[in-house]
């Protein structure tokens, strides 16, 4: 039957359907099919490019984590040297980048402002207090101090009597010195050390917590201290289990992201928080220091590790909040990314971004162009759906792969017979397949949307992927570790309470970020800053106790060494009396006398009766003590 078949030429229009019909043909053996000779039958190269595309499965459409795009042979160079991979699942991959017509990636252009984040106040530069409230602002001290007093005033209707003043209401001033007395213990790294002994009065102690407040009272505003309307907590918890902190921590959020413009590369990973009390949330990490705690998914610059977003991962389902119903079906690590991205997504067009802020401060420039935003994420996150989905967002994506992915290669797999420090490269139209061997048998495999060739550096040896991953993968643990180094965190089996140690951890550090980057000051270590910023959190609170008669003169004087205020500047304000139960029997009447008298004499502060004074102007007064 073979004898039967005409002469098939190249140059024939219709060669290619006379073939397809030859080998569809249901007569045709397998002795008939291998009867053709290649020199009369020639196949073009073309239609062989054309047939290895048919060979991916018709089941993946075009928008498919595993789809080829339509066009990858007009980008793809093509040639006899040209070399195809195909994974588990027949995903292709090019060995020669894809040629281009320009000279740069859009996307890799770099178009950031000069002085992105001058901020000025009517005093000059901004003070740490000032970087410190554009993040923890006044909005969040009031939602902590409306809850907390709501606390105070149901704990009051259960105790006694002769208790009740120990739970009265706080003030925004006190609280500020809480919150100071917090970054004290951090800036000291005292942060697990007993409270005993930090208001210890032996001299082992900390003056500063005992000039400050009362270690009764800050046990009880650690006791008491809430951050959401608890009285309807129950009915939140079913869509948000993490609801009785979840809406502060989305208030540091807004601040974060409104506050500092960060730059083009940012870090997708996890935290755990340290936590070992009860929460049904709580995870086990054996990679994490704590290994047990409270995981947040976070996004931080990975520069200036600068934390831009954040959320708690409260069990199944929470990636997806605030999720459209088509992204809420896609894979939980892609979830997570898309959830911490939102606010980042298609933020390379020409727009100007200026600060938001309050109106005791100005933004001298303006917010320019940015470079389109590159996410760099861990093996958990990455994936291949991933980086299309971020691609139509506006972003690029540099990550690492697990080896028993479907789209890669078994090429690119390790081997006994591969060279050490070898790479091997794949490439589709936008996006770049990397697969490196620093050891022998062990191989690291990294894809990039960034990335479009196959460059290496000469002295590591290592592909340009790599060690972009390497300088930019570290953002989020870096934050970690330098909340670790100054914690404000105490011991605790309320795990809010955690969350907002590390709430407040955070603020600290993006306030310290924005400080240091303001031109026209000295940068001062972060030691310094954190006390600069709990001593000027702390400053009213400190006044407001010195003239506070109740407390002993020694703490009083302790006060006025550190406000460098006067103590009888005090006694002006009194008028100098005494209360009525501290009267003392005057030192210039005779003792048989027993006169006592609430009145001190201005000068040496020593108890005198009227009888035993004149009268005097306080003009006369000021110049007697000039």
């Amino acid at each position: 039957m073979a004898s039967n078949r005409q002469v098939v030429s190249v140059d024939q229009p219709n060669a290619e359907s006379i073939l397809l019909d030859w080998l569809n043909d249901e007569d045709c053996t397998d002795d008939e099919s291998q009867s053709l000779e290649p020199s009369r039958a020639v196949i073009p190269e073309e239609l062989l490019s054309d047939s290895e595309d048919d060979c991916i499965p018709s089941d993946h459409d075009s928008d498919s984590e595993y789809s080829v795009d339509s066009d990858d042979e007009d980008v793809l160079t093509s040639g006899e040297s040209t070399k195809y991979y195909y994974g588990k699942n027949r995903f292709k991959w090019s060995s020669e980048p894809p040629s281009r017509n320009i000279r740069t990636q859009s996307h890799n252009i770099l178009r950031l402002p000069s002085n992105q984040n001058d901020l000025v106040t009517e005093n000059g530069p901004i003070s740490p207090l000032d970087a410190f409230q554009l993040i923890f602002d006044n909005q969040m001290i009031e939602t902590i101090l409306e809850w907390t007093n709501k606390k105070l005033e149901i704990v009051r209707e259960t105790i006694s009597p002769k208790e009740q003043y120990a739970f009265k209401e706080t003030s925004q001033i006190e609280l500020k010195g809480f919150l100071s007395l917090l970054l004290y213990g951090a800036a000291f790294k005292s942060n697990h050390e007993s409270v005993l002994s930090l208001f210890a009065t032996d001299g082992t102690g900390r003056p500063i917590f005992r000039v400050s407040m009362s270690k009764k009272r800050f046990l009880i505003l650690l006791l008491v201290l809430r951050f959401d309307n608890f009285t309807d907590r129950e009915a939140r918890k079913i869509i948000d289990p993490g609801c009785a902190v979840s809406e502060f921590l989305e208030m540091f959020n807004k601040n974060s992201q409104a506050r500092y413009v960060p730059g083009a590369n940012f870090t997708v990973d996890e935290m755990l928080l340290a936590f070992h009390g009860r929460c049904r949330f709580k995870m086990y990490i054996p990679s994490k220091p704590a290994k047990y705690g409270v995981k947040v998914q976070c996004l931080a610059d990975s520069a200036t590790f600068y934390v831009y977003n954040t959320y708690i991962y409260t069990g199944k389902g929470s990636d997806s909040y605030t999720l459209s119903e088509e992204d809420k079906k896609k894979p939980v690590p892609t979830q997570a990314v898309l959830r911490l991205c939102k606010s980042i997504f298609n933020t390379n067009r020409n727009k100007g971004c200026f600060f938001k802020l309050d109106r005791t401060l100005n933004c001298k420039n303006s917010i320019g162009l940015k470079k389109t935003p590159i996410i760099t994420t861990d093996y958990w996150y990455s994936s291949i759906e991933l980086s299309q989905e971020l691609k139509n967002k506006g972003l690029t994506t540099v990550g690492t792969l697990k080896k028993n992915k479907a789209v890669i290669p078994k090429e690119f797999l390790p081997a006994k017979n591969k060279e050490l420090n070898s790479s091997l490269f794949g490439f589709t139209k936008y996006c770049t397949l990397v697969s490196f061997l620093p050891k022998k048998n062990k191989a690291v495999i990294l894809y990039s949307t960034m990335h479009h060739d196959s460059k290496i550096n000469p002295e590591s040896l290592k592909p340009d992927i790599i060690e972009y991953y390497n300088d930019t993968k570290s953002g989020v643990d870096s934050v970690d570790q330098k909340c670790s180094v100054y914690s404000c965190s105490r011991r605790t089996r309320r795990w809010p309470m955690a969350v907002f140690f590390r709430i407040l951890d955070m603020s600290a550090w993006n306030s310290y970020v924005i400080h240091k980057s303001q031109a026209g000051i000295s940068k001062m270590t972060r030691l310094n800053y954190i006390k600069g910023l709990a001593e000027q959190l702390n400053d009213m609170n400190l006044k407001s106790r010195q003239y506070n008669e109740r407390l002993p003169r020694q703490l009083r004087e302790l006060i006025s060494d550190i406000t460098k205020v006067p103590l009888v500047e005090e006694q002006q304000v009194l008028d100098d009396k005494l209360p009525r139960k501290q009267r003392k029997y005057c030192h210039i009447c005779p003792k048989r006398l027993k006169r006592k008298t609430s009145f001190l004499c201005h000068n040496c502060m020593k108890p005198v009766c009227l009888a035993c004074t004149k009268k005097i102007c306080t003009h006369c007064v000021a110049t007697a003590k000039d």
